[in-house]
């Protein structure tokens, strides 16, 4: 083979390898911008719970810019056990190092929390011990389409300000 020809293929694979590693590595940053704190809550430091009425739900807890809250009862009120590619889709609300949680309006500053995050960076928010999380799946503040899903071994659920689960 000529080595014109080999010069010219080395540089068309080195430019499709390149093309590939750019979009991937675009692909990445978005989805980590896209499941991370400041997609759910406005930040700088302080984490605030509220309560809003979602998806004809009624008043549940909600972050601060009005995405829904979930709880998983695999979780027994004691641990965070949606770690690892469980939390790519049901992100944790986390609460970064030195920063606070406060309670909004209607929530019970008493039954809010924090707990080790297992995998690394921050505390998970707990409400009634219970960490809560985020869902990927709710397209924007006010909707609460993993409400009763079943995914990463056990159902999904909204809370109530009182601390009570949303079980329907």
């Amino acid at each position: 083979m000529p080595l014109t020809h080999l010069r010219r293929r080395s540089k068309v694979i080195l430019g499709a390898a390149a093309l590939v590693a750019a979009i991937v590595g675009a692909g990445a940053y978005a989805y980590v911008n896209y499941v991370s704190v400041d997609r759910y809550t406005s930040g700088h430091g302080q984490v605030t719970v509220e309560s809003n009425p979602v998806d004809g739900h009624g008043p549940v807890l909600v972050t601060d810019k009005g995405f829904a809250l979930y709880m998983f009862p695999p979780d027994g009120a004691s641990r965070v056990s949606c770690t690892g590619d469980c939390a790519f889709a049901w992100p944790p609300l986390l609460v970064p190092g030195g920063g606070t949680v406060v309670a909004g309006e209607g929530v019970r500053a008493g039954l809010l929390g924090t707990m080790p995050n297992p995998d690394g960076g921050g505390r998970v928010v707990t409400y009634h011990g219970w960490p809560l999380y985020t869902y990927l799946g709710d397209a924007g503040p006010g909707t609460a389409t993993g409400q009763g899903v079943n995914a990463d071994g056990g159902y999904w659920y909204l809370m109530r300000p009182s601390g009570a689960i949303v079980s329907n």
